[in-house]
């Protein structure tokens, strides 16, 4: 059970695991849905590692007319008590990216902590002038996110442009490459607030226990490198590392990420053929 009464260190602890949670999505190429549980280890656990929340993962195709694919995430303490006592967890991201995988469209940011207190961000990719366009659908309104649900939306270019990502889209990405050992690549990936080149490179072959089988592995390493005031190059956060099947699904079954206090890992629970079929936690 959580001890401390430090809420600040714990927040900055949970902005790592949004970025973690970020770096998993579901197969987009058919209708699968993955059932993930978030565990945490560290200061506010005493050392014993405790689950703290549920991920569901989904993906789908808007529509026929669409020539773009939709994955989301949403993640929630509401199942343990002494996480919603202490800090509630409510996120939910949605991705839209092109169908070849060749860029990002557009990606959704919500977050809740208590009923008053909500972040919904909509973050466009499309735009050849600008690396990204953030607007605040709390502000706002809904802007183009009923059209991106629906299958209507269309890009604001379609001109040649630099590939870029936001973390769900870089995710579907990273599992449609050949990830033989030693292969590394980068990808330029936005978080709305900045952009960043995430260096990818697979390290090995692991045998990994997940979804209540074993699974032959690929570990793969994730850093997120950004420049900083001065211009030069700075790591975003500590290295976070997950796993995939090593078949053509590459379908992430465990991740792991450290922070100074503690560490994080989301384990896959159950493979759903059917998307519709998933349980809908509670967010927004």
């Amino acid at each position: 059970m959580f001890t401390s009464p430090y809420v600040t260190p714990w927040r900055s602890s949970l902005k790592l695991l949004g970025g973690l949670l970020m770096l998993l999505v579901a197969q987009a190429a058919s209708g699968e849905g993955l059932q993930y549980q978030v565990l945490y280890r560290g200061v506010f656990s005493i050392g014993s590692q405790i689950a703290i929340a549920d991920v569901t993962l989904r993906s789908r195709h808007p529509g026929t007319q669409a020539d773009y694919r939709e994955s989301e995430l949403v993640a929630s303490s509401q199942a343990y008590d002494y996480v919603e006592t202490f800090y509630p967890i409510r996120y939910r991201f949605r991705s839209w990216f092109a169908e070849d995988l060749s860029t990002g469209l557009a990606f959704e940011y919500y977050r809740q902590k208590r009923r008053s207190n909500i972040k919904h961000r909509l973050i466009y990719l499309d735009n050849p002038k600008q690396p990204f366009v953030t607007r605040d659908l709390v502000a706002e309104g809904e802007l183009d996110l009923p059209a991106l649900l629906d299958g209507s939306y269309r890009r604001v270019s379609s001109n040649a442009q630099e590939a870029r990502f936001d973390r769900l889209a870089l995710l579907q990405h990273v599992r449609a490459q050949d990830l033989s050992p030693g292969r590394e690549f980068s990808v330029r990936v936005s978080n709305g607030k900045r952009m960043m080149d995430y260096r990818v490179s697979v390290e090995a072959r692991e045998l990994v226990q997940a979804a209540g089988r074993n699974w032959q592995a690929l570990k793969v390493r994730f850093d997120g490198v950004r420049i900083n005031e001065l211009g030069h190059e700075e790591h975003a956060h500590r290295p976070i590392f997950i796993w995939f099947s090593d078949d053509p699904k590459h379908i992430p079954l465990r991740a792991v990420s450290r922070h100074t206090l503690g560490k994080f890992t989301i384990k896959l629970r159950k493979i759903v053929e059917s998307p519709s079929q998933l349980a809908r936690l509670q967010v927004g």
